[in-house]
């Protein structure tokens, strides 16, 4: 089905690998990996030179303009922050670097149902963010944003989604009316992924990722064209070994703890209620499926189901989560079948 593969290394921290079952130009190539270079110097929190860096920095805040491209990914969040109530928001940035998620971070491999024991310990851990995103304004066409004091922000939770989807479209920009009948492709970066089929009734066996056991797989789901992406505390753990939050201690902090990437922007805290979230959303029903996919599957993390409603049905989206006792919920029509059913 896909007998050509283009990877690029390191691209986004992660690498994207492109798929297809008809070569992918040179030229068009050469305009993707531009395209991670534009990407990573706008939104990278790692780069000292990125645009969401030279906002961190700004003592007294300003105003910063970000490409068009930028506009729906704006939207998304300012839509995932209000159905939250302020759960999943961008400038989580600061507590991940006030927790020593940074360029120097060392991830720790012990089990994600190994860490459940340590989160408790969190209980007494006080801080309070000093800016929340409905705290930047926006300009009229939404990519402009405007604010008074260093802002940190981190895109990781739509971030590679969004990615993804921009990606999609400049292959089909680039193909247009060029394209061969048969031609299928998948971009996959670090597992949130799109797949476009030709065929309406094709479909890719994928693999979901035991998050107890992260050599083995819990489920195999048969995906249409559309959106696959995944959350997980397997992953990006690390113990912390001490937390300030932008120069203010932070009260009842106890050394060594385990962190994780899905922190509840509400009270800085990594969640700790489900242990593996997967969402699946259908190319037809979004313009960005799989920057919604990637964000749902973190919402799910952070935020009630019952808060999250609307999004999944105006998107279609299907989806399943893993609790930390091995308990297995998912939506009538994800499409996998787990090992345990």
């Amino acid at each position: 089905m896909f007998r050509n593969v283009v990877a690029i290394e390191r691209a986004l921290g992660t690498g994207i690998i492109i798929s297809s079952s008809v070569p992918i130009s040179q030229r068009v190539q050469k305009r993707i990996r531009a395209f991670v270079e534009e990407y990573e110097s706008v939104l990278s929190r790692f780069r000292a030179d990125s645009l969401v860096s030279r906002m961190a920095s700004a003592e007294h805040g300003g105003e910063f303009e970000f490409p068009e491209w930028a506009g729906p990914l704006f939207v998304l969040y300012s839509e995932f922050y209000a159905a939250t109530r302020g759960a999943f928001d961008a400038c989580i940035g600061a507590d991940l670097l006030a927790l020593g998620y940074n360029n120097s971070v060392q991830f720790v491999p012990e089990l994600a149902a190994s860490a459940s024991s340590n989160i408790g310990s969190w209980a007494n851990y006080c801080r309070s963010l000093p800016i929340a995103w409905s705290d930047i304004s926006q300009d009229s066409d939404g990519t402009t944003l405007r604010t008074n004091q260093p802002v940190q922000l981190d895109f990781g939770a739509a971030g590679k989604g969004y990615f993804v989807d921009l990606v999609t479209q400049i292959i089909k920009e680039e193909l247009g009316s060029d394209s061969p009948a048969d031609f299928d492709f998948l971009v996959n970066a670090g597992g949130d992924m799109r797949v476009c089929f030709s065929e309406e009734n094709s479909q890719i066996k994928v693999a979901l990722e035991n998050p107890f056991d992260t050599t083995q797989a819990v489920a195999v789901a048969s995906i249409a064209s559309g959106a696959l992406c995944a959350s997980s505390s397997a992953r990006k753990r690390w113990k912390v070994k001490e937390a300030s939050y932008l120069g203010k201690d932070a009260s009842g902090f106890e050394s060594n703890l385990i962190a994780t990437h899905l922190i509840n922007a509400l009270d800085g805290i990594p969640a700790c209620d489900l242990c593996a979230s997967w969402v699946y959303i259908p190319a037809k029903t979004c313009d960005f499926p799989t920057a919604y996919a990637d964000a749902l599957a973190t919402a799910l993390f952070v935020s009630q189901e019952s808060d999250l409603q609307k999004i999944v049905q105006t998107t279609s989206a299907e989806f399943a989560v893993i609790s930390p006792n091995h308990a297995l919920r998912k939506t009538r029509a994800f499409p996998a079948h787990f090992f345990a059913d």
